[in-house]
Parts: C-alpha cells; structure tokens; sequence
C-alpha cells in the first residue's frame, strides 16, 4: 500500500447496520510533486467491528441483485442537487449466507478503484471482510443474537446495542404518523406490496413555521421477504430512491461466501480499519 504524506490523509470510519447501507466514502485529494508534473493521492478508511445476525441459520429464498441508491435534492430557487449513485452487488443463497460488494474508494471520474466485500455466513458461524488489495480475509465470530419479546428488536449487524427512548411530556407537539397500503405490482419480475407511510411534522416542532411533511413508499416481496424499492420523500434531505434491479432467483455458487483460497484468513476480535490509497 502506497505511503503519502500526513497532510494528505483524512480518516473515515464507517459501521455496517441491518439497511446495508455503507456510508459513501468521499475521496480526498493531496497534491504531490512539482507544477509540470502534479500527481493526486486518494486515501480511503473504514472501519469494522464483530457482526451479529438475530436469527440462526434458517432456509431462505436465494437471490443476486445490484441495487443502487440515489439521492435529489431540490433548492429554494429550483435548482437540483444530484449526488453520485452507491451500488452494491447483494448475494444470498437458500442457507442464510450473504455477500455484499460495495465500492470502498471511488477515483475523481467515479469509478471505484477499491471494493468492499463482506460476508457473514451462519452455517460456518464466521463473517468475513475482505481486503481485496492486500488479499487478507478478516474473520470475526458470528455472533448470533435470539429475540425475546421482553427485549426491542437490535439492529441486524450493529455492534453493541444502545436504546434510546425519548419521553415526550404531556401536551408536547408531536408529529402524526399514518400508514396505508398502496397496493401491489411487478418490479424487476418479482411481485411486491406496497406500504405508504406520511410523518407531518407540526408549526414549531423543529422550529419550522410551517407544518411539513415526510413521505415513505416500501414496496417489499413477500416472496424473497427484501425491499425491492423504496422511496423517501423529505424536504429537509431531497428525495432518496433506493431500488434492486437485475433479480436473479438462482442459488448463488458457494464459493462467493468463501473467502479465495489465496486470501490469508486472519482471526478477528477488535475493530479494525481497512485503508485504501490510490494515485
């Protein structure tokens, strides 16, 4: 891995949660050598620690897919804020296991030049993150967490749990929630139902002078028991749409939820940070 100077480097630390969702990683740029010849080091971080599932290993529809995020956000004045799509590659096969790629250190013209792979496999009881640029596969012990119905529901994935309940006192505004059901339809071949979910938030609850509202939509496969596409509507964030498209319903090959057989497995108990750089 390439060494550059300490001016030029900034930390991320990231953690997975049960959404998938891997924050984006925005490069960040140091400029080396002279004004005739001017280079441009990328240097990428994240950090990750034990992974925990609710269940044991079950039998699960398998399935590929690629989804993608995307987030548009809209001005006072009209103008739109697009920003770079995540992609991910989502694999799961009949036995619980899972594989997620994700870009780790994209270069300035968008192209990720480093690749996150994560895999968590019950029937082994091992998760593994894979350092593709070094060939190490990081392994922790899966540990396996079975809900009661005295306890809240953990976030799949998290580390340690902290519950946070805010008591609202008498009298105090609070938003209005409802819920409807907006049907079902066909997306990516797969059927999916519906799920509309609208949060008003009322004049002078975040001291806006106006009530505002946040709108929802979850169209989720009964079948393969995921998200296919949701959309979220929040005048304070923009619009985020996140959707799974190339569906395939074939079991996926083991060998995605192995690490490769160059790899060197190295046994994990701390956190660690995995540090990508690129020129």
């Amino acid at each position: 891995m390439k060494r550059v100077r300490p001016s030029s480097l900034l930390s991320f630390s990231l953690c997975f949660f049960a959404s998938a969702t891997f924050g984006q990683i925005t490069p960040i740029v140091g400029q080396q050598g002279t004004a005739a010849a001017t280079t441009h080091s990328i240097t990428c971080r994240a950090s990750f620690g034990p992974t925990y599932v609710m269940v044991a290993p079950v039998t699960t529809p398998p399935y590929s897919a690629v989804q993608e995020s995307s987030t548009v956000q809209t001005l006072a004045d009209g103008t739109h804020i697009t920003r770079k799509p995540m992609s991910e590659k989502i694999y799961r096969d009949s036995q619980g296991r899972s594989r997620t790629e994700r870009a780790f250190c994209q270069g300035l013209a968008g192209a990720p030049d480093g690749i996150i792979v994560e895999i968590r496999d019950p029937v082994s009881g091992y998760s593994y993150i894979l350092d593709e640029q070094n060939h190490v596969a990081h392994r922790f012990v899966l540990q396996v967490r079975h809900p009661t119905p005295t306890t809240a529901p953990a976030i799949r994935n998290a580390g340690p749990e902290v519950v946070a309940k805010t008591v609202m006192p008498e009298g105090a505004l609070k938003p209005t929630i409802t819920t409807e059901s907006i049907g079902s339809q066909t997306t990516e071949g797969v059927m999916v139902e519906g799920t509309r979910t609208t949060r008003i938030i009322p004049e002078g609850l975040e001291g806006n002078d106006r009530p505002f509202s946040i709108v929802s939509e979850t169209w989720t496969s009964p079948e393969l028991q995921i998200v296919v596409l949701s959309k979220n509507s929040d005048p304070r964030n923009g619009e985020r749409t996140t959707r799974l498209s190339n569906i395939d319903l074939s079991n996926p090959i083991l060998s995605l939820f192995q690490p490769p057989a160059d790899y060197k497995v190295v046994d994990e108990t701390d956190r660690i940070t995995l540090t990508f750089t690129r020129e």
